[in-house]
């Protein structure tokens, strides 16, 4: 957390921030502390997610506005609230744990709930998809975004039993039959995770919402994004490589900062979290 105060760089003065997946809001939070007259803006997609977040800045109400909205649609905020550009930015892709640890969400291969995965109720649930979804569309998606041992083995097994599933479960049951043993636990996460990607479109939504947001950017404003999966730091990379390129953009960190040992000690979910850090260019 320090880490991302100290890399955001607050300031004092009148400037403007945006968390933009708000998730369980500790990092809204912990920025709000950190600097007692910047305003912040906070989105996410997630009712649930916003509707927490609204208690944790109760204190703060008065200079941070939450949305209940897709990160891509940051401009269209902006807009709405007459802000020209922000000083700083945050993307913290991935899960939440408050989305992982419910059921009902179906986002966890460790608990029974309804194949939903979804963000939100805009989209539709991981169920539907598998039952409009062509063979080979379901096989594409566990290795693109998996990169799913056996992936062609489990994408037919899913195609072949999609009237059947209805829960996490009954998806953790049938790759249980079809994977080996020691590859299962692995296996279970890719498969999950790549069927969550696919649901929610994630991969677009980060090329589209991180491009946008760096156009409102301010000139020395900063962006940072935690990423999980290889592929969603694979676009964050080209993203900021590309705009350095063209004399818009500043990378802080040439690679990739990783989270402390302590830090996943206490949070074992963040082993795979990359941070990427970048600076608007004073002459844009």
């Amino acid at each position: 957390m320090a880490e991302i105060i100290e890399s955001i760089k607050l300031r004092t003065e009148d400037a403007i921030y945006c968390d933009c997946t708000v998730g369980g809001g500790g990092h809204l939070s912990a920025m709000l502390k950190a600097t007692k007259t910047a305003k912040f803006i906070g989105i996410d997609w997630d009712p649930e997610a916003i509707a927490y977040a609204r208690e944790i800045v109760m204190p703060d109400k008065e200079r941070c506005v939450l949305f209940e909205d897709n990160f891509v649609n940051l401009g269209l905020i902006l807009d709405r609230l007459d802000v020209c550009g922000v000083d700083g930015l945050l993307f913290d892709l991935g899960v939440s744990y408050h989305q992982l640890t419910t059921p009902a969400r179906g986002f966890s291969f460790e608990r029974e709930g309804s194949l939903l995965m979804r963000m939100s109720s805009q989209v539709p649930s991981l169920l539907e998809k598998i039952r409009r979804a062509a063979k080979e569309e379901i096989i594409k998606v566990l290795y693109e975004y998996g990169d799913v041992r056996h992936g062609r083995r489990v994408g037919v097994a899913i195609f072949e039993n999609r009237k059947s599933l209805s829960t996490t479960l009954d998806l953790r049951r049938l790759i249980e039959e079809i994977t080996p043993k020691r590859f299962l636990k692995k296996n279970l996460h890719k498969i999950f995770q790549a069927l969550r990607i696919w649901t929610n479109d994630e991969l677009a939504n980060i090329r589209t919402g991180i491009s946008g947001a760096l156009s409102r950017l301010n000139n020395g404003g900063r962006i940072l994004v935690i990423s999980y999966h290889s592929g969603e730091d694979r676009i964050v990379k080209n993203i900021f490589r590309d705009a350095q390129h063209k004399g818009e953009l500043k990378i802080i960190n040439k690679k990739v900062l990783r989270p402390l040992a302590d830090e996943v000690k206490e949070n074992p979910r963040a082993r795979s979290a990359k941070l990427r850090v970048g600076e608007k260019c004073a002459v844009c």
